[in-house]
């Protein structure tokens, strides 16, 4: 991939994965403070509902994937109960063990968790293979 590509999908990436981050603190915030939820709750259910942007624009904005779902769907749905877990784990130690305020536990999911997504999106969801290749059955390339 070229300098130019590389460029484009990560400022592609920042986009969609910045809209996705603002959903899910918009929403965290919202089901602490508006509905009082408690942020253990809060925090792993506006992570599931965020994560529906996030295939959506990852996949055909950030990847530029046209092809049939079914390989990165399920790769993606792993990736996203993977987050879910951190989502709903990171508040837990950082508000629960160490009693830090709801806010610290947002923004530490809203650093880690897009940091580790862009690395297994771009090498284990949307790979990119030879032309052609990319769904082929059988094809161990």
């Amino acid at each position: 991939m070229s300098g130019r590509a590389l460029s484009i999908r990560l400022a592609r990436m920042v986009l969609v994965g910045g809209i996705a981050t603002l959903l899910y603190a918009g929403l965290s915030l919202a089901g602490t403070t508006i509905a009082g939820l408690p942020i253990v709750l809060a925090s792993p259910l506006s992570y599931g509902l965020a994560s529906l942007w996030s295939y959506a624009g990852h996949r055909w904005l950030t990847f530029g994937d046209r092809q049939p779902a079914p390989r990165a769907a399920l790769r993606f749905c792993c990736l996203t109960i993977a987050g879910y877990a951190a989502a709903a784990a990171i508040p837990a130690i950082v508000g629960g063990l160490f009693e830090g305020p709801p806010w610290l536990s947002i923004l530490s999911v809203c650093i880690g968790i897009p940091a580790v997504n862009y690395v297994v999106l771009s090498r284990h969801i949307f790979s990119e293979g030879p032309p052609g290749s990319r769904h082929r059955v059988g094809h161990t390339g």
